[in-house]
């Protein structure tokens, strides 16, 4: 138990496997832009910074038609992938 606990707590302190809840204010303008152009029905959405792979990528996870869906974006807004939960 005390190896899992001390591993737990090495991937929050690295940053590994974590996200960072961002404001719309802190999203890089062309994330917002490209997010915005793509959905723009979409309101209420919540956002988080991931990094997968050493990349940085913004994330919009959101309720569509009654199903929490997840779009990402790279910091250059593009688009990434789409995830349907």
């Amino acid at each position: 138990m005390k190896k899992i606990v001390t591993f737990c707590a090495l991937v929050a302190i690295s940053g590994g496997c974590a996200e960072q809840k961002l404001t719309l204010a802190e999203l890089p303008k062309p994330v917002v832009k490209s997010f915005g152009l793509a959905y723009p029905e979409i309101e209420g959405e919540r956002w988080v910074k991931e990094n997968q792979k050493g990349k940085t990528i913004y994330a919009a996870i959101y309720k569509k038609d009654g199903k929490k869906s997840e779009v990402e974006f790279d910091e250059k807004g593009n688009f990434v992938r789409e995830k349907y939960k």
